[in-house]
């Protein structure tokens, strides 16, 4: 399923029991992906006037049709995270131009404390997200060829190491997780207020995705490692936000009367890169 990137989980306890930095591996150099134009499917870098087909593709095939939550997204955020996000999209278009398929890497702090990048070094992380092929595509080599473009594309301009984030049931052997945690997530917000603001105190992560019933928002927040103010700050979730389902890792201090619920699992999967002594452990807020 995935690239050539992976780092088996041996040569991850290797590190680990190491007590090894973060580090980079080179294992499997991405081939040129030239060979991976199907005749009824091209792979190419996407270009600002694929947002429309992107969103599309994903607001009605990322989600099952039978899950709880629907992605809402827009051609504008795609199109802002080109910048915002320094994103790469990778597409797979039918012979109509139609988007069948995409991927994107987004940019991102390092997981873990590192040299790797910083002063004046170029950035190598990246985020893997929005993985999805039209279910007329499925099984048709068109998602490996996506991901195998993405890692041609991202390790040629120096973004080496990427984060996969897979939530539910882990992958498949022998993809083995580095960490893995479960969220909590409880509905809250007021009513009175329409719309995320700043000033509010709270770290937000907007999934745009929503509750399929409701239509609410669902948010990713950095929560609380300390019990020290868990008052308040559960008091700005249910006064400073508007209404939504919000989620924290299950590491985080909550106040469990006020309706949190325990929710999905949610496992990291490192591709050309090892924590070593890191491994198992909480990494960054905006990771995960």
């Amino acid at each position: 399923m995935f690239w050539k990137g992976k780092v088996s989980f041996l040569k991850q306890l290797e590190y680990f029991f190491k007590q090894t930095e973060l580090s980079l591996i080179d294992v499997n150099l991405p081939e040129n992906p030239s060979d991976l134009i199907y005749s009824k499917c091209r792979i190419s870098v996407s270009k600002l006037n694929d947002s429309y087909g992107i969103a599309k593709l994903l607001n009605e095939w990322f989600e099952d049709p039978e899950s709880k939550s629907e992605a809402k997204l827009t051609p504008e955020w795609i199109r802002e995270s080109y910048i915002q996000k320094e994103a790469i999209w990778i597409v797979a278009k039918d012979l109509g131009g139609t988007v069948r398929g995409c991927v994107c890497s987004f940019r991102i702090q390092a997981p873990y404390p590192n040299s790797l990048s910083g002063c004046g070094k170029p950035n190598v992380w990246g985020l893997v997200d929005w993985y999805c092929v039209h279910p007329l595509w499925r099984e048709k080599g068109v998602g490996s060829a996506l991901l195998e473009t993405l890692d041609f594309i991202t390790y040629r301009i120096g973004r080496k190491a990427h984060v996969f984030l897979k939530e539910g049931m882990p992958l498949a052997l022998p993809h083995i997780p580095i960490y893995t945690t479960r969220l909590l997530c409880r509905r809250d917000g007021n009513k009175n207020i329409k719309e995320m603001r700043e000033g509010t105190g709270l770290l937000v992560f907007p999934y745009n995705e929503i509750e399929r019933s409701s239509g609410l928002p669902l948010v990713r927040l950095e929560g609380l490692t300390t019990n020290i103010s868990l008052n308040d700050w559960e008091n700005a979730l249910d006064n400073e936000l508007p209404e939504c389902w919000v989620f924290v890792t299950s590491d985080s201090f909550v106040d469990y009367k006020r309706g949190w619920q325990t929710d999905s699992l949610i496992s990291m999967y490192a591709f050309r890169w090892t924590p070593g002594k890191w491994l198992g452990s909480r990494p960054h807020s905006t990771v995960i």
